[in-house]
């Protein structure tokens, strides 16, 4: 039988992956690789930033690179922030690459301030060992600036972040194979270090430990595989994250890419980590519900007024069953009905079917209800929309109530205007035909 079309509870509602997630001043900044663009590796989607003060409802707005930025966007590092700018570190056109902007949102330049475009203007790290993908750059209490990447590849910067103060080595680790998605981060005077084992649905993490410095020497716990494939609540392949502690907090939380619908079509989730009283790491126990607010939601933020309530639709698309690479047990069908907007799961999404010459959604809320705002978060969203919201008491007279008639990349799309009304009614103009969520406060 296979395993339900719920996705469980991703962090956004947005096909990403290789998450890093940095807090600066009550905001989290969100930097991933964007997927669902087609193409496979060979591509990426628009470079940008989802934001967070809540850690539960998360935006953004256009790209952090200038617009005629044109190079393969992958896997960037956290944000840090030196000589009043912020650099990130991410695998552009298949190297690893120092940028830099003046505030988190960019747009982000090469170091030396030149804009960035396919091949030109920007400045590949020297990569002498590992491979040149998956930066995670980590600063330590002294200030001190280190970077790890694919395959096992460790240094230390310069202070000025413009290349490798010494030697490059690589960090012997229990197990061997190849190995992304590292991570580096310190936790009550003990460094850890994070690697991937294997990949797609059999990703796996494991890690190391030095109670000394990030220099090493490197132990392995006895237990050191701590996030893998869990058939019990179907989370399939956590790979290439992050580790985030919220400023203030005593929680760790383990954030990571799921298999999702295989490829580079994946999603972002979140599940709270756990230490022993030796400061190793238990095994992270993944689910698909998330970790939900970690601060308090935003103030007098409503009940969503559209939340498992009832819509009809132009067309629907078939279902979809998610093919397995290496792991038979993966099962899993994706249906794509009018319902899934309304679940606030972040990881259902309508879809019309192909060839939809004008799509539509229309939402019936049961009874007349007075709206104030709407919120939509579409399928595809850094690939920009065009839409026309209309509102209704009857379903048969319609007024004007949200929308653009021009392109723009963001998510969500707000619309600000009181009414009284049952039935809203959405008709996509421009952009991909389809919706995470639909929300009504």
């Amino acid at each position: 039988m296979a395993q339900s079309s719920s996705f469980g509870h991703p962090l956004v509602p947005d096909l990403i992956a290789d998450p890093s997630i940095t807090e600066i001043d009550g905001t989290f900044y969100l930097n991933a690789t964007t997927d669902g663009a087609g193409g496979g590796l060979a591509s990426s989607g628009m470079p940008v930033v989802w934001k967070s003060e809540d850690f539960l409802n998360w935006r953004f707005s256009g790209s952090i690179f200038p617009s005629d930025f044109s190079a393969k966007y992958w896997a960037p590092s956290g944000l840090i922030y030196r000589d009043k700018r912020y650099y990130l570190f991410p695998t552009l056109d298949g190297k690893i690459t120092a940028v830099a902007a003046d505030t988190p949102d960019g747009p982000f330049h090469s170091l030396d301030g030149k804009d960035i475009a396919a091949g030109t203007g920007w400045r590949p790290y020297p990569i002498r060992v590992g491979k040149p993908i998956d930066a995670d750059v980590f600063v330590d209490d002294d200030g001190a600036t280190y970077m790890v990447w694919a395959q096992r590849g460790f240094g230390k910067l310069r202070p000025d972040l413009t290349g490798f103060d010494g030697e490059q080595t690589l960090i012997q680790t229990k197990r061997e194979g190849y190995s992304e998605g590292p991570m580096l981060f310190k936790r009550k005077g003990i460094y850890y270090y994070l690697y991937t084992l294997e990949g797609n649905e059999n990703y796996k993490y494991a890690y190391m430990m030095s109670r000394t410095s990030p220099l090493g020497p490197w132990e392995a716990p006895e237990q050191d595989i701590i996030a893998g494939t869990d058939y019990k609540t179907g989370v399939f392949g956590p790979g290439h994250g992050c580790v985030v502690n919220p400023k203030g907090s005593k929680e760790w939380y383990f954030v990571y890419l799921e298999y999702g619908r295989g490829g580079t079509n994946r999603q972002v989730a979140a599940n709270k980590m756990n230490f022993n009283a030796d400061g190793t790491i238990q095994p992270v126990r993944l689910d698909k519900e998330g970790v939900g607010a970690v601060r308090p939601v935003r103030d007098a933020d409503p009940l969503n007024l559209a939340l498992r309530k009832s819509a009809t639709v132009s067309s629907v698309h078939p279902d979809y069953r998610v093919p397995h690479r290496a792991d038979p047990k993966l099962d899993r069908v994706e249906n794509y009905a009018a319902a899934n907007a309304l679940d606030g799961s972040n990881g259902t999404r309508w879809l019309a079917a192909e060839g939809d010459a004008e799509p539509w959604y229309r939402l019936d809320l049961g009874e007349i209800r007075s709206i104030q705002r709407t919120e939509l978060y579409f399928v595809k969203p850094t690939a920009g929309q065009a839409y026309r919201l209309e509102s209704s008491i009857d379903g048969k007279t319609w007024q004007p109530y949200g929308g653009h008639e021009n392109v723009t990349v963001q998510s969500p799309h707000t619309d600000v205007k009181t009414v009284r009304a049952r039935y809203l009614r959405l008709t996509i103009l421009q952009g991909a035909a389809g919706l995470w969520e639909f929300k009504v406060f």
